[in-house]
């Protein structure tokens, strides 16, 4: 069984404006959070609006800001960690709920687009 209190990185993209092009950087923070899958098209129509192949909610302490969202991986540095596109961001008094998603939402044949 995967425990629910795990490591998660929170990562953040700046854009550098250049005078040709612009540039991204990405910075990361490891932070513990509580995550829970969030499964089911009635859970998922009530939250987001739509369906998604799989979906996630992250509650971190603290007010955090973040573009993405992945999961830390043994001897991989975080460039090659697989980001999760963050769907919705909730703030409360002492902590953040990240909703974020594989980024695959499902039509009404159930069908990954």
């Amino acid at each position: 069984m995967v425990s629910r209190i795990r490591p998660i990185v929170l990562c953040t993209k700046t854009v550098i404006h250049g005078t040709l092009d612009d540039s991204e950087i990405w910075t990361y923070q490891h932070v513990i959070a509580h995550v829970t899958e969030v499964n089911g098209a009635q859970v998922q129509n009530n939250l987001f609006g739509k369906q998604f192949n799989m979906t996630w909610v992250a509650r971190v302490q603290g007010n955090q800001k973040a573009n993405a969202v992945a999961f830390p991986e043994q001897e991989t540095s975080d460039d090659d960690l697989k980001k999760y596109k963050i769907i919705q961001v909730r703030k409360h008094a002492t902590r953040t709920d990240i909703y974020f998603s594989n980024d695959l939402k499902v039509d009404s044949n159930e069908l990954e687009q």
